[in-house]
């Protein structure tokens, strides 16, 4: 009994502890000076996989152009990805859209409870849990990276289990004093971001460190476990930029669902093994829009772009072309789009690296046989 009191005490001591710290350290955000539900799921959705940095601009200029629930939902896709682009994971925009849609058409604003919320499309555990215990004070418990960490390095834990963080968390969000919820499940996202770091973490500088089971047994460089990391393929890809008789440029647009979907781009597609570039880029417009490039096509350059699970090589050539497309196999959709006005479409951020070559001179020496992964 002595011990579950001790237990006990320690843990309402490290949440005051942890609050007092929060109170005083925490940084002015936007997404903190509201309690306005659908300007929190704004900011929870654009910090998935998103530096605060990076989001500050990009959420003042979101929500400029769509202040409230009612003006997402009933904005275009193309608006809301436009707005979007260049921050990456275009999946979190169009679900954003779909669950603001779906929120308008049955509530006529945010829905009314934490499982309602819970049931919009695109509205996972995390968000769901971050969006009520902020905006609503309610005792959710969000697990993204940052209180991941925290966790595993308060208590070192050696699991991947979220049922195994949840249960080390909920002793700590259950000894919150009501009405300091929101501010708790911040402060433990502000620790994860600001001291209890990935790589290279403040110990000395943090306010609990005293309650730290990892420091205390020296394992804070392996917490949390992590996963095996998996080969990260590379890709050779050819690009077009085709001009028709009117001096448009054809864009196609990819599918809504997938991979950078509902963005316009370039057409083109990967290199298959053996193909010269201009050989993989004539290839990739006869199969996906049945047109035949009788003209030989200019080089332009290449670029090297990122993602999260591989790279590319982007491969820029550029033509003309009379005959309209025949099919369209692969993209959703083409459009014949004037040069000055590709930039007022969503567009990949590797599409506006090939857009930048158009000005060098073509180079000769890559239409060699090149075998790509």
């Amino acid at each position: 009994m002595a011990d579950a009191r001790t237990q006990t005490s320690q843990t309402v001591l490290l949440v005051e502890t942890l609050l007092r710290w929060f109170h005083r350290h925490a940084r002015d955000l936007p997404w903190r000076r509201t309690k306005d539900p659908y300007r929190i799921w704004v900011s929870e959705v654009m910090l998935q996989q998103t530096r605060v940095d990076t989001v500050l601009g990009y959420y003042h200029r979101f929500l400029e152009q769509f202040p409230t629930l009612e003006d997402l939902a009933n904005a275009p896709l193309e608006a809301v990805l436009k707005a979007w682009e260049g921050m990456g994971y275009y999946a979190r925009a169009r679900h954003l859209h779909r669950a603001a849609q779906q929120a308008w058409q049955q509530y006529r604003g945010f829905p009314p409870s934490y499982k309602a919320f819970r049931a919009l499309p695109g509205v996972g555990a995390y968000t769901a849990a971050a969006v009520w215990a902020i905006a609503f004070g309610e005792r959710h418990f969000p697990l993204d990276g940052n209180i991941r960490r925290v966790l595993a390095r308060l208590f070192d834990l050696a699991t991947l289990r979220d049922l195994d963080y949840r249960e080390a968390g909920e002793p700590l969000l259950n000894a919150v004093p009501d009405g300091e919820v929101s501010a708790f499940v911040q402060s433990l996202m502000e620790l994860g971001a600001l001291i209890c770091t990935p790589q290279n973490p403040r110990c000395s500088e943090c306010p609990v460190r005293s309650f730290c089971q990892a420091y205390a047994h020296g394992t804070i460089p392996n917490r949390p476990l992590k996963k095996p990391k998996k080969p990260r393929p590379h890709y050779e890809v050819v690009l077009a930029y085709l001009l028709n008789a009117q001096g448009r440029v054809l864009l196609t647009r990819r599918k809504q669902e997938g991979f950078l979907g509902g963005l316009w781009e370039l057409p083109g597609g990967k290199v298959e093994p053996g193909e010269t570039l201009e050989q993989a880029v004539r290839r990739e417009l006869y199969e996906e829009l049945g047109l035949h490039i009788p003209d030989k096509l200019e080089y332009l350059g290449r670029v090297q772009h990122g993602y999260t699970h591989f790279s590319v090589t982007l491969h820029l050539f550029r033509g003309r072309v009379e005959a309209e497309p025949r099919w369209v196999r692969g993209p959703e959709t083409y459009r014949w789009v004037p040069p000055d006005e590709i930039a007022s479409l969503p567009l990949p951020r590797g599409t506006h690296k090939a857009l930048a070559l158009l000005e060098p001179p073509p180079s000769s020496d890559l239409f060699q046989p090149h075998n790509a992964p």
